[in-house]
């Protein structure tokens, strides 16, 4: 083996070295099942994982499938999720390119002289030169891989926020619409009520017109319609605002749904069995921790690339091409030169720079770590707080459903007894009240059962994946 080569495969072995801590992929300590599910597990069982993806279509909804449809393709939160993987992306490339020598055309002209006088005269000359010049820093320590890691671990960590998106935007499109919905199902109630209290209050004065009835039945009945029919204003500026919130999610201008929407109807409802699934496989799921999860990979790399720059760095050079002190003999064969070199660079007074960036990256290492722990901790609440909701607010809406049933029959004898002179008037109006009161809770309770099962798929990581991302084709670049 020639010394040449010999030194070649030394920097060859000492290339594949590398400095600084290696990653390890931290395994969180999660419980073995939800605090939340102990009392209902007989009732509830583990979703499956494709279903867990596309979450919304168990509401059995077309337009809210439709509008699912519209919000992947047009949502401009996803878009700019997907702008942030193909910068993410380039980020990588660039990286990786610094692994490699580069190659540069050349082409230069000198001219050296001495023209100060009373000095030894010094050589004068020409130099015209044309070719390529290379140079390669070989990456002795990892330097360079280290920080090819961290930008993998960026990559990855883009494509995992745009999950992140889709997991978010699908929980707030389908609590927007179901909101929606049960504020047209209260406008109606409302409405139905504003009526009947309406033809109750003609009722009423006709009576006391006749001297049958009182002037306090009179007010009493005019105060109520009067209280019911200012609700509808507010409901009405509400479920304006519900639907511009919508339109912004699936991206489409204002009024663009609205003949879609306005037709009314019923508040979805998923059937809710299927959700409980295990702490381990919600941590999988979520996005949100993968994110962490490679951040702390990220910073652990940079960790290690800050500790290789205390170590020596040597360069490459060379240049090949065509010499000549004479422009006119360039391109002749006499003018054909190369030239090779080798720098070595050794760091030994930067005033702790050095040490400063180690213990930066390492201080920022430890904060990811922590982030990635406390994001666990956030996750862990989360399903247990919406698990919870859930299993209460399907409770309490079981409860209304018998409670209005009940009031609707209280108001039909009411009506019966009032009209044989059994109760007064009042005990009609306060029958109808209570029955206004326990139908609007009844529909706010109905939304919010499947808000807080919403919640739930959300806080297992559901819709992370609906389809693949599609690159979309902006300003003539595709």
């Amino acid at each position: 083996m020639t010394p040449k080569l010999g030194w070649l495969c030394v920097l060859i072995g000492l290339a594949g070295c590398t400095v600084g801590p290696d990653y390890r992929k931290p395994v969180p300590a999660v419980p073995d099942r939800w605090q939340a599910g102990k009392e209902a597990t007989a009732d509830l069982k583990p979703i499956d994982p494709e279903t867990l993806k596309t979450w919304w279509k168990s509401f059995d909804d077309a337009r809210l499938s439709r509008l699912m449809e519209q919000a992947l393709g047009g949502n401009l939160d996803l878009k700019m999720a997907l702008a942030r993987i193909d910068q993410a992306r380039a980020e990588r490339r660039g990286t990786r390119a610094e692994l490699f020598p580069t190659v540069d055309a050349a082409a230069g002209a000198q001219r050296a002289d001495n023209p100060f006088p009373g000095l030894a005269p010094g050589i004068r000359y020409n130099l015209f030169e044309l070719g390529f010049d290379a140079l390669w820093e070989i990456d002795l320590f990892g330097r360079q891989r280290r920080r090819l890691e961290a930008a993998s671990a960026d990559l990855e960590a883009a494509q995992e926020q745009h999950a992140q998106a889709l997991v978010t935007l699908a929980a707030d499109l389908a609590r927007s619409y179901i909101e929606y919905r049960s504020l047209q199902n209260q406008l109606g109630i409302t409405r139905a009520n504003l009526d009947a209290q309406r033809h109750t209050l003609k009722l009423t004065e006709r009576l006391f017109d006749e001297g049958v009835g009182t002037r306090h039945d009179v007010v009493r009945a005019r105060a109520q319609t009067e209280t019911t029919e200012a609700q509808i204003p507010a409901l009405e500026g509400e479920l304006t605002a519900v639907l511009r919130q919508l339109e912004l999610l699936v991206g489409q201008q204002p009024g663009s749904l609205a003949a879609e929407l306005n037709e009314g109807g019923a508040v979805p409802v998923a059937p809710g069995r299927a959700i409980l699934a295990s702490p381990a496989e919600t941590i999988r799921h979520r996005p949100d921790l993968r994110i962490a999860e490679r951040q702390l990979a990220s910073a652990t790399a940079m960790q290690g690339a800050a500790i290789a720059e205390l170590f020596p760095k040597i360069s490459l050079s060379a240049f090949l091409g065509l010499r000549n002190t004479d422009i006119e003999n360039l391109f002749k064969s006499a003018a054909f030169s190369y030239s090779t070199g080798a720098n070595l660079l050794q760091p030994l007074l930067n005033f702790g720079r050095i040490r400063a960036g180690i213990d930066l990256a390492e201080a920022q290492q430890q904060e990811a770590y922590f982030a990635f722990k406390k994001a666990v901790l956030e996750a862990l609440r989360e399903t247990e707080t919406a698990l919870t909701r859930y299993l209460k607010e399907e409770a309490r809406r079981q409860t209304l459903a018998r409670s209005v049933a009940d009031l609707r029959e209280s108001v039909r004898l009411s009506k019966l007894r009032y009209n044989v002179g059994v109760i007064s008037f009042l005990d009609v109006l306060d029958a109808q009240r209570a029955l206004y009161v326990a139908e609007i809770e009844l529909a706010r309770s109905e939304a919010g059962a499947s808000t807080n099962l919403i919640a739930v798929y959300k806080a297992l990581g559901g819709g992370a994946n609906p389809r693949p991302p599609q690159p979309e084709t902006i300003q003539g670049k595709s």
